[in-house]
């Protein structure tokens, strides 16, 4: 098994892996005992009200295309560049610079997983009995949930709005400290018509960078069938346990 081969299977675990890092979908679980108050530049306008609740629609989930790119430092050494794209009955998952994808397939009451690594000989397959394809998550709807309650956090600031490979976002900075002392300080732009995390960056105590992601394409409800159609005939299968 070449060096080439286990880099790739290292970065197709990360899929499934929760992310546990940063916390967007409740508050975090370290002690924040410091009152902090965000100052805007003279160029930011910010709303009189802003939003205490975000607008978390997940109807984009069904059918969506998506390419983005991640990184976090306890599970990859490099950044990854990720395209999905989902239709109702397949799911396809693209690692770029690999060339390396993950393939499901709605079949009856059950959902058939294939590994397709190029430079192989024999591809990995898998049946997944008992799994409701409409039911499959992946790695950047895990990743991307935020809570509808984060604007109330008592450690979150709504900061102001941008754009994120053009969506509209809120933008927004959260804070952990124990004993007083800062640990991490995460900002997180937030979809303003789905609700989710389109752009993260996360910083340790010393400011540094330990996790990212952010969009640069995004669309939803336009995936026609065919676009996430994978020709298997071309490649050899292996069933695993």
């Amino acid at each position: 098994m070449n060096i080439t081969f286990v880099k790739i299977l290292c970065v197709l675990c990360v899929l499934f892996t929760l992310f546990s890092c940063v916390s967007c979908t409740g508050d975090t679980t370290q002690e924040t005992t410091t009152e902090y108050v965000y100052v805007p530049s003279v160029e930011t306008t910010l709303p009189s009200q802003p939003e205490t609740k975000i607008n978390v629609n997940t109807s984009w989930q069904k059918n969506y295309e998506v390419e983005y790119v991640y990184y976090n430092k306890e599970q990859t050494d490099e950044e990854l560049h990720i395209s999905e794209k989902r239709h109702s009955t397949a799911f396809v998952v693209e690692y770029i610079d690999t060339n390396a994808r993950l393939y499901y397939e709605k079949s009856g009451n059950d959902t058939d997983y294939y590994v397709i690594i190029p430079e192989e000989n024999e591809q990995a397959y898998s049946k997944l009995s008992d799994s409701n394809f409409s039911d499959l998550s992946s790695m950047f709807m895990k990743l991307t949930a935020v809570s509808a309650s984060l604007p109330t956090q008592n450690n979150v600031l709504y900061m102001y709005d941008e754009k994120v490979a053009g969506r509209d976002c809120h933008k927004y900075i959260q804070r952990a400290y124990t004993d007083g002392e800062l640990t991490q300080s995460v900002y997180v732009w937030v979809d303003i018509e789905y609700g989710f995390a389109a752009k993260c960056e996360a910083y340790d105590a010393k400011n540094k960078k330990t996790t990212y992601w952010e969009i640069t394409s995004f669309s939803a409800g336009e995936l026609s069938e065919t676009e996430t159609f994978v020709d298997l005939s071309q490649y050899d299968f292996k069933e695993s346990g």
